[in-house]
C-alpha cells in the first residue's frame, strides 16, 4: 500500500509561477517538472507553456490513474495524446518550431502486485526527475531516472562558458547566445538525435524509461524534480540514502532550505555550479510502502 508521508513544491522565488507539479491518488504518485519556455513569445496558458504542460498533465494523471493501474505506458500515452489535442485547441498561435513545444520531465510510480502476487513498484520516467528507494535496514539506496543530456559533461561545460560570458547584471534568459543554445537543444527533443520527454508527441512513450521493481521489505521512497534533487546530484552535499533519511526525519522543507542556502549564499552567480537559473523549482513527494 502506498502511503504519502509529506509533499513539497517550492518555486524558489515568491510570486513566480511554479512550473513543477505533483500529485497522488490511490496507488499512484508523480512529480512533473515543466521545461522553462524558450518560445519566441506567449504561446499557451495563463502563465507559461511549462506551467500549462506540467499542471495539465498532473490533472490528467489524477483523473485517469485508477483506470490504467500498473499500465503506466497506457496512462502516459493517453495523457500525451490529450495534451496534443488541447495544445492545438488552446494555443494562441502556431508554434514557430519544435523549440516552442511545451515539455516536461517526469517521474511516475504505481505500487501493486506482480503476477505471482509479490509486491512491486512500477516506475516511468522522462529526463531528470527521479525516484530514490531506501529499503528498511538498508544502507544503500536505489536510484531511478535523474539522468538527462543536460547533465552530460559537455553540456555542463557549455553552460559554464555561457554563464561566464554574461556581462554584469545581464540575465541569462535575456542573452542571445544562451537563448540560441537552449532553442537548439529543444529542437532535438523527442527525436533520435536528441532526448525524449513528456510533451505533445505520443512517440515519446515508446522511449520512456520504465522499471518493474520488486519490493521484498518495507521501503521509503522519494520522488523529486531536479531542483530538489540538486542537493545530491549537483551540489553533492549528501548521498541518496542520506537524502531519504534526512527527509524522513527533518522534513522536506529542511532539505529545500539547504538547497536555497547553497544557491543564494554559496553560488548566487551560478559559476561554481553552472546553471541558467539561480533558483529552480523544487518539488518532492515522500512516501512509504509497507
Amino acid at each position: 500500500m502506498l502511503r504519502i508521508v509529506e509533499t513539497l513544491s517550492d518555486p524558489g522565488i515568491p510570486g513566480k509561477a511554479n512550473e513543477d507539479a505533483f500529485g497522488y491518488t490511490g496507488d499512484h504518485a508523480w512529480v512533473i517538472d515543466g521545461a522553462t519556455d524558450v518560445a519566441d513569445g506567449p504561446l499557451i496558458g495563463n502563465e507559461t507553456g511549462a506551467h500549462w504542460l506540467a499542471h495539465e498533465a498532473s490533472a490528467l494523471f489524477a483523473a485517469n490513474a485508477a483506470r490504467y493501474g500498473a499500465d503506466l505506458h497506457g496512462l502516459v500515452r493517453f495523457t500525451i495524446e490529450t495534451l496534443s489535442r488541447r495544445f492545438v485547441q488552446e494555443r494562441l498561435r502556431p508554434p514557430n518550431g519544435r523549440h516552442e513545444w511545451p515539455s516536461a520531465a517526469m517521474a511516475l510510480v504505481h505500487v501493486g502486485k506482480g503476477h505471482a502476487g509479490e509486491d512491486k513498484l512500477v516506475c516511468a520516467n522522462f529526463a531528470d526527475c527521479g525516484l530514490i528507494l531506501l529499503d528498511d535496514d538498508s544502507d544503500e539506496a536505489r536510484v531511478f531516472g535523474v539522468q538527462h543530456t543536460s547533465r552530460e559533461a559537455r553540456a555542463m561545460s557549455r553552460t559554464a562558458a555561457l554563464i561566464a560570458a554574461l556581462v554584469p547584471g545581464e540575465k541569462p534568459f535575456d542573452n542571445a547566445a544562451i537563448m540560441a543554445y537552449l532553442r537548439e537543444s529543444r529542437r532535438r527533443q523527442n527525436s533520435d538525435e536528441g532526448y525524449w520527454i513528456l510533451g505533445i508527441d505520443p512517440e515519446a512513450v515508446s522511449h520512456m524509461r520504465h522499471w518493474d521493481i520488486p519490493l521484498a521489505r518495507p521501503v521509503t521512497g522519494l520522488l523529486f524534480s531536479d531542483g530538489f534533487g540538486s542537493i545530491v546530484f549537483d551540489y553533492h552535499r549528501m548521498d541518496p540514502a542520506t537524502l531519504v533519511r534526512r527527509a524522513a526525519i527533518d522534513g522536506l522543507r529542511a532539505i529545500a532550505a539547504e538547497v536555497r542556502r547553497v544557491e543564494a549564499m554559496e553560488d548566487p552567480d551560478c559559476h561554481e555550479y553552472p546553471r541558467f537559473k539561480c533558483h529552480d523549482d523544487a518539488t518532492a513527494v515522500l512516501f512509504r510502502v509497507e
